[in-house]
């Protein structure tokens, strides 16, 4: 397996994704409001977490690099719009669990827009996954996402 393969399925409460940096860890959570248990983990090189409840759809991400190595070269990069969804992984990519992609992470001189790129492939689709979190696809898969911290 390549990549991170998922689906898009209607957008829901619990698929909603909202970005914090959490300073006392040096880390960027985007997380669900809503409490549920995560039993499935996927990874890139643990420096990317992914936590999946039950029905297989994204509710956490933990970016482990901190925001002093991320490269600040990031213009308006951010996509405006983009249709709401919910990200659903396969169940090859949970199987597969642990990943080694190339990854980037991106941000504004002022930290306000952010682009977390991984693989090789561009994006050829957005999904809003809230107001402020967009997932970035190509094709069936996930490469990134592109967070606005002014939303």
């Amino acid at each position: 397996m390549k990549g991170i393969t998922v689906s898009v399925a209607p957008a829901t409460e619990q698929g909603r994704l909202y970005p914090r940096y959490a300073e006392s860890a040096g880390i960027l959570v985007i997380e669900s409001r809503f409490e549920r248990p995560w039993p499935f983990g996927v990874d890139i090189d643990g420096r990317v977490v992914f936590d999946i409840d039950e029905n297989r759809i994204l509710s956490n991400v933990d970016l482990h690099i901190p925001k002093a190595r991320w490269r600040r070269d990031l213009e308006d990069d951010v996509p405006a719009v983009a249709p709401p969804g919910d990200l659903v992984f396969s169940q090859e990519a949970i199987e597969t669990k642990s990943f080694s992609l190339p990854l980037r992470v991106r941000a504004d001189p002022g930290l306000r827009l952010l682009r977390i790129e991984f693989g090789t492939e561009p994006p050829d689709r957005a999904i809003a996954l809230s107001g402020s979190c967009i997932a970035l696809l190509s094709g069936a898969e996930l490469v990134g996402f592109a967070i606005n911290t002014t939303r």
